[in-house]
């Protein structure tokens, strides 16, 4: 394992042992237990976390211990009691799947994994490598602000750029809640800790498509080739290098349990305790959903309504219960994620929708699309030749079809919104900020599940083939012949998809991947010294002025010294920084600019080199710096400087 393996060790233990646990004493069992324990676990963090700013407690590995302990405790209390009163739970429905097809599922499942950690660590090169597009340094410095102040409120890692005249920046933190835990208890620094968790987000997503296809009726052959489908989609990529999207495509890559989920629920028979128990954690799983970014809600809402559409039109006299139901355990997840809610309305309320503008043509979008090449790429076309036989043998779906129905309708999103900049666009689209990378991105489970379908498919019929090969020349018991044909078919097919798409595009998408973070030009290495030289003359507490542009934003998350400007975004920064961005290159002359400084306590300057965006270029207030004799040279490289402003400057008129 390289350098920084036991962060990821640590993040798999941290992400799957509460769930497990809580689930399991739940009666929850098998693939669905594995795949709903990461996400029970962000629930968990999601309710608490703020629950224990409310009530004064800081979040630390000692509170979250102790918590879990009560938890559990809790569990094993209403799992004895309900067993008392309503008697040992109906024995678990026979499984599709053989044990040896379980056993052959596992394996394949832990090499997929392997796959799909292997793009995202060979693309980043190693796992102290910073992310450098826009929204990594917020959650970069939201994860240092809970570690160090334990402040677990849903606006408290918001102060590290809004810490002015009381505004409160809203924002879920599950996600950030989780990583905090595991910074204290590593001690890595931030970025290794962020790496650490995307490796697992292939891995992650490639489970739950094995529980979502193990759950409705699917065959293991294809639960492994949808699973491996959907990791080698660049779409889900995209999302990581871009961004990166890290509390967004954690979120949805445990999506499509909610639809596995909402089945159970409504599967649910017997006793009230039991079905309570389901509707809990029907809950909890939209809790933790709307914990790690609110658009999964949603999201989970368009994936998972087509399913219960099949289901209803295929039984209609279960539209005399269920509705009620759903709207039942729809309002219990409500109130239990009534604090997230609350916050997710007001700061849709307070900001106008973001248009990104369309860029395509609605004939480019919807090539793109079917070509599996947005952005310009060469098509992915082996999976689009699986897609095409899953189409052609849509009928032999069965239990799945329902996902084209979603597929299709994050597809016409995506084709909407790439293609249009209409009002009625921008509205239906504003839960996903009106962003077509995100919305191809929700594409890839229904594509992995139709490719791996189309795959499966050949396997059924290379089976066939070889089956009545072998009975012609009669090699050996029927039996015994038919179990070799299923192997041998299935060892055939897979092996000829994984050569001829380049081990499932993995030269393709860790090109992508190393799109995510180079050495610069938002935050180079240079630059992380200059900020480590900061952190040696800057006392704790003290916030340094620096420009909003370039990368010097990530001084906290790496040295822990608090920045004026903590992120891109200057929405709702308090007059006296804009002045500064302005005009702070008239320090000695301005009384304003003078006043602004001193008000908000800054001594020390820093300067990088490159800028978050490439038409963006220095602030006004900071140019010309390197001539003022009011400030004092503290350290130099080719990417940063930090200046300290002389004690002595006399004051202008």
């Amino acid at each position: 394992m390289g350098a920084g393996g036991h962060v990821v060790a640590l993040y798999v233990l941290a992400l799957w042992i509460p769930g497990l646990v809580l689930a399991a004493l739940a009666g929850m069992r098998g693939w669905t237990l594995a795949a709903f324990a990461p996400l029970l676990t962000y629930a968990v963090v999601g309710l608490f976390g703020p629950l224990f700013a409310g009530i004064g407690i800081d979040w630390s590995p000692t509170s979250a211990g102790l918590l879990l302990v009560v938890l559990c405790a809790a569990a094993v209390a209403a799992r004895v009691t309900i067993r008392y009163r309503a008697g040992e739970p109906p024995p678990a429905a026979a499984s599709l799947w053989s044990r040896w097809a379980h056993v052959a599922v596992a394996v394949s499942l832990a090499g997929i994994v392997v796959l799909g950690g292997t793009v995202i660590w060979t693309g980043l090169g190693h796992l102290s490598a910073i992310p450098q597009d826009w929204d990594a340094v917020f959650h970069a410095n939201g994860i240092r602000w809970i570690a160090e102040t334990g402040d677990s409120s849903l606006v408290g890692m918001g102060q590290v750029n809004w810490f002015l005249n009381g505004v409160e920046v809203f924002y879920p933190n599950a996600y950030h809640l989780l990583a905090a835990l595991v910074l204290r208890i590593t001690g890595a620094d931030v970025p290794t800790v962020l790496n650490a968790h995307t490796v697992l987000l292939p891995g992650m997503g490639a489970l739950v498509v094995v529980a979502l296809v193990h759950r409705f009726g699917g065959r293991a052959v294809l639960a492994v080739a949808a699973a491996g489908c959907s990791v080698a989609i660049t779409f889900f990529y995209d999302m990581l290098w871009r961004g990166p999207l890290l509390p967004f495509v954690t979120g949805a890559v445990l999506m499509p349990l909610a639809a596995v989920l909402l089945v159970d629920l409504l599967d649910a028979r017997g006793r009230l305790p039991r079905v309570l128990m389901n509707g809990l954690l029907f809950g909890a799983g939209l809790l933790g959903m709307i914990a790690l970014n609110p658009a999964i809600l949603f999201t989970a809402a368009v994936f998972a309504m087509p399913a219960v559409v099949q289901r209803w039109a295929t039984c209609p006299r279960l539209l005399r219960r269920e509705p009620l139901v759903v709207l039942a355990a729809g309002a219990g997840a409500a109130v239990l994620a009534l604090p997230q809610l609350l916050g997710s309305l007001g700061s849709a309320s307070g900001e106008p929708p973001y248009d990104w503008p369309a860029e395509m043509t609605q004939s480019e979008a919807v090539g793109e699309l079917v070509a599996l090449a947005h952005d310009g790429l060469r098509p992915q076309w082996w999976l689009v030749a699986a897609v095409g036989v899953g189409l052609a043998r849509f009928a032999h779906l069965r239990g799945l079809r329902w996902t084209v129905a979603s597929g299709a309708a994050f597809a016409g999103m995506f084709v909407a919104v790439a293609s249009s900049d209409a009002l009625w666009v921008t509205a239906l689209t504003r839960p996903w900020w009106n962003d077509e990378w995100r919305l191809v991105g929700l594409c890839v489970v229904p594509i992995g599940v139709l490719a791996g379908h189309g795959l499966a498919e050949l396997q059924r019929g290379a089976a066939t083939g070889i089956r009545a090969l072998a009975e012609k020349v009669g090699a050996g018991p029927p039996e015994p012949a038919r179990q070799a044909a299923s192997i041998v078919a299935t060892a055939l097919v897979f092996a000829l998809f994984f050569v001829a798409s380049n081990e499932l595009y993995l030269a393709r998408n860790v090109g992508r991947m190393q799109l995510a973070a180079p050495d610069g030009p938002v935050v180079s290495s240079l630059e992380v010294d200059a900020m480590h030289e900061l952190a040696k003359v800057v006392p704790p507490g003290e916030r340094v002025l620096n420009d909003r542009g370039d990368g010097s934003a990530w001084m906290y998350a790496i040295a822990g010294v608090l920045p004026i400007a903590g992120h891109y975004n200057a929405s709702q920064i308090d007059d006296s920084i804009h002045l500064l961005n302005a005009r702070f290159n008239r320090y000695p002359d301005e009384r304003e600019v003078r006043a602004a400084v001193d008000e908000l306590g800054i001594h020390y300057v820093m300067l990088g080199r490159g800028y978050v965006r490439s038409d963006w270029r220095r602030a006004p207030g900071f140019i010309g710096l390197e001539n003022a004799d009011w400030l004092q040279l503290v350290y130099r490289n080719r990417d940063a400087v930090v200046y300290r402003i002389r004690p002595d400057v006399p004051a202008g008129p």
